[in-house]
């Protein structure tokens, strides 16, 4: 159900963000970076929103609340919404009696229409300077204390205890218990927001009966509490929400964003969200997913387009190899591992192999290690076609890897792989030569897979493809060398 959902949102939004972006059709208002100098440790890094739905993920302590509490002082509320809250600095980072916040600058660089804009909020003593230049956009903020138990709230408890209840209802909407239900994945035949002294509560129906906050799950009560916020959010808003995941279930949180992408899209609202959860970070394109890596000394990398499992793997304490090997995709690490079990079967278990996302990641994540700015030891492996740089290596020959394994035209090779898919020779040559009529050379192996028929996974395709090329047709030299540069990072 979640899977569906999702296919039917994301590529509608992506597909308007390619082709209208910044437009008055697209995000005519969108907040595209915030530099942050002089608080909580940051010294001039920068965090860019590549996408109208970013999620940014990072250890306890890394900045992602920073982050997101800087993105919600960028603007004002309107003049024409008399009830909406601004956000002020102050209302995030505040003098105490431990702390004293000064010499401290926000940079903002901004979309209106097909202007861009810059703004300067500075606090070089006492007073924050900057705050007349800010321009009007409804910003909405959901910070971590929504999961807070009702019950556990100043002031709701005298409510609870009312036996007659005086207050302001607001009824669903169909369309806003449906998105409830849809996310929940379960059936309300009424909801409604009550509202008692500036206080909310949520109230949902279903066959079994009426109940409020007070008896809800602490998943079903922030959920409502977000639809309601959806509700209210006008047209071009910016929307942000600290732990998205928080207290829903893998299968609701992919829920979650499916709505959010549809949102997006039909109301062009931007969301800037942080996150523990890989199953948030898989839904999202490459260019949404932000990691902040906090170095040991202190200082902050941000790194763009990093894989679900390469964040899980820097949030995890749990670490058992001694080389951790970042690459591109999942197909380069059938390969790496092919190359090194070929080569140094024995020593295969000491490294763990990761696929991070694009070139621009590896090679990032490369130079971060060489520098020693990462955990444990690491090298990036880039394809054949890429550019080398510092703290990388490269896979033999000069094209991506598909392009070198399956534009082969060597019959003896393509004799072994059919016997090991269990396929006639004839059969799997007709089946490649239709792939690679493709211009994606990701989907060759797909494609191959397709033609063979159902007996034959895409994953089966591509490793015994893989499996014959490292053994019989790269060059021995190369492998012999590619193998040798990995485990001199292991052992250097």
């Amino acid at each position: 159900m979640g899977n569906t959902r999702i296919s039917t949102t994301i590529s509608p939004l992506t597909s308007d963000w390619n082709t209208d972006r910044h437009s008055d059709k697209g995000w005519p208002q969108f907040l595209d970076s915030v530099t942050i100098s002089g608080l909580r440790g940051w010294t001039g890094e920068t965090v860019e929103f590549r996408f109208p739905v970013t999620a940014i993920a990072g250890e306890n302590g890394a900045g992602k609340s920073t982050v997101l509490k800087a993105a919600a002082a960028a603007y004002r509320a309107p003049s024409k919404f008399s009830d909406m809250r601004t956000f002020y600095p102050d209302d995030f980072f505040p003098n105490t009696p431990w702390e004293r916040v000064e010499k401290v600058n926000l940079l903002y660089q901004f979309h209106l229409g097909v202007s861009i804009g810059t703004l300067n909020l500075r606090k070089p003593s006492r007073r924050w300077r900057g705050m007349p230049e800010r321009v009007g956009r409804p910003v909405f903020f959901l910070d971590i204390s929504r999961i807070q138990p009702i019950d556990t709230l100043i002031g709701y408890g005298k409510i609870a205890k009312q036996s007659t209840f005086r207050g302001d209802e607001t009824e669903f909407s169909d369309t806003d218990r449906n998105m409830l239900a849809r996310i929940m994945n379960k059936s309300y035949t009424a909801g409604k927001m009550a509202k008692y002294e500036q206080k909310q509560i949520g109230i949902l129906s279903t066959a079994e009966g009426e109940y409020s906050n007070f008896h809800q799950g602490a998943g079903e009560d922030a959920t409502t509490d977000l639809v309601t916020l959806l509700r209210a959010a006008p047209r071009n808003s910016l929307v942000i929400i600290d732990e998205i995941e928080s207290s829903l279930h893998p299968r609701a949180q992919r829920r979650l964003m499916a709505e959010l992408f549809s949102i997006a899209r039909s109301q062009r609202i931007q969301f800037i969200l942080s996150t523990h959860s890989p199953y948030v970070l898989e839904q999202l394109p490459t260019e949404a997913r932000v990691y902040i890596q906090l170095e040991r000394r202190g200082t902050r990398d941000v790194i763009y387009g990093v894989t679900p499992d390469f964040a899980m793997s820097l949030m995890d304490d749990v670490d058992h190899a001694e080389l951790t090997v970042y690459c591109e995709d999942r197909e380069a690490a059938v390969v790496i591992d092919a190359l090194i079990s070929n080569e140094r079967p024995d020593l295969r278990r000491r490294i763990s192999i990761t696929p991070v996302g694009p070139a621009s990641t590896v090679k990032t994540l490369g130079q971060l290690s060489h520098e020693g700015k990462l955990p444990g030891k690491s090298i990036g492996v880039l394809d054949g076609d890429q550019e080398l740089v510092t703290g990388c290596v490269k896979l033999p020959g000069r094209s991506a890897p598909e392009r070198e394994v399956l534009e082969n035209s060597d019959e003896d090779y393509w004799d072994a792989v059919a016997q090991r898919l269990g396929v006639r020779t004839g059969d799997l040559l007709d089946a490649v030569e239709d792939a690679r009529r493709l211009e994606n050379h990701h989907a060759w192996s797909r494609r191959v897979a397709e033609n063979l028929g159902p007996r034959v996974r895409t994953d089966r395709v591509w490793e015994d493809a893989v499996s014959v090329w490292a053994q019989r047709v790269v060059d021995i030299g190369d492998r012999t060398e590619f193998v040798k540069d990995i485990f001199t990072h292991l052992d250097g």
